[in-house]
């Protein structure tokens, strides 16, 4: 089998059908749909248990499992511990591929032998425009991953011996990507649009000194001499933000999120 989509999701039954319905319309059948839930008490599990023999009459094998767990990573390595595809992919309740052909899209491309982990574009949606974020959109705030993890695709094998370090709460994506590319895992951009999600209200937008404080802890300056500096630099340029646009009028907060992403359009 090629590829495992993973979805997890807790209390999540309006977004996941969104999802569910991106996945069940692929083109491409050479994969295992997997949702991961935390334990759901809203109408989660009705809907999943609907959607079986759609994804049956679709010759694509779909499963789930539903316990609590210990969060969205903590989920996520419980996915990658049951993949049974060569590749993983994790597309949030709420997004989407972007079109039905995608994955056959992506398959379909020279893939390099030794990859170890595959990225593409994403449609991103914000309430004042959208737009596709390419991967030197990406780079200008990130090298280490100039994508999101909804558009990545990792080697399974690599994911289970990794895993995410769940004792982050938003970043433990970028520090995977960032001791996977310490161990010289090759990665390989393949210039089509992967995933569709809204970058609006997402963990990192709106909790940004969070974001900066668990950066300094991946990139290993919590173990520098110059750490109490990076620590007070932080607080000082990032510990504002929040509360100044939680007090702003959404035109200025907008204004400012489409700043730095010139590749929005306006809606």
């Amino acid at each position: 089998m090629k590829l495992t989509v993973i979805t997890v999701c807790f209390n999540a039954a309006d977004d996941l059908k969104k999802t569910l319905d991106s996945v069940l319309t692929q083109t491409y059948t050479d994969f295992e749909y997997l949702v991961v839930d935390g334990g759901s008490k809203d109408n989660t599990i009705t809907l999943l248990e609907s959607y079986k023999p759609l994804f049956a009459k679709g010759n694509k094998v779909f499963r789930y499992v539903s316990e609590p767990d210990q969060g969205t990573y903590d989920a996520m390595n419980k996915g990658a511990k049951l993949a049974k595809g060569e590749w993983i992919n994790y597309m949030n309740a709420g997004d989407s591929f972007y079109a039905n052909s995608t994955l056959y899209d992506f398959f379909s491309t020279l893939l390099k032998k030794n990859a170890g982990v595959l990225y593409g574009d994403t449609f991103q949606i914000f309430d004042f425009g959208s737009g596709i974020a390419k991967e030197e959109d990406y780079k200008k705030d990130n090298s280490i991953m100039p994508f999101c993890h909804q558009s990545c695709f990792v080697k399974t094998k690599l994911m289970k011996q990794f895993l995410f370090d769940i004792s982050y709460r938003i970043i433990a994506d970028h520090d995977l990507f960032y001791r996977l590319r310490k161990a010289n895992v090759v990665f390989q951009y393949i210039p089509i649009i992967v995933a569709k999600y809204n970058g609006q209200y997402g963990l990192s937008a709106t909790h940004p000194l969070t974001l900066r404080l668990e950066g300094l802890r991946v990139h290993h300056i919590t173990k520098k001499w110059y750490y109490p500096l990076a620590l007070t630099w932080t607080y000082l340029r990032y510990g504002w933000i929040q509360t100044f646009k939680n007090h702003m009028p959404n035109w200025m907060t907008e204004a400012w999120m489409k700043r730095k992403r010139k590749f929005i359009n306006n809606n």
